[in-house]
């Protein structure tokens, strides 16, 4: 399991009260943890603060409103991407 996915599933555990056996690579945000848009927010400034990075607004806009499923796989495939450049 990599560091990010350990930073993540603490502040799932940590601050959205989750159960780390709830907390898996394809946990679905919405559906599994049933985080909504708000949520979605909050989260997406958490990892921005976590991880030192800056999400655009498009990439906002298409994390929580483009209907896609969003897996926790998925926000660590992003999260590197934007650590490495």
């Amino acid at each position: 399991m990599t560091l990010i996915f350990n930073r993540i599933r603490k502040l799932l555990h940590e601050e959205y009260s989750f159960q780390y056996d709830q907390i898996q690579l394809d946990t679905d945000f919405e559906k599994e943890l049933g985080s909504d848009s708000r949520e979605m927010l909050e989260l997406i400034n958490d990892f921005e603060t976590i991880f030192d990075i800056e999400i655009s607004f498009d990439d906002i806009d298409d994390f929580i409103f483009s209907g896609k499923t969003i897996k926790i796989q998925d926000v660590i495939d992003y999260i590197e991407k934007k650590i490495t450049g």
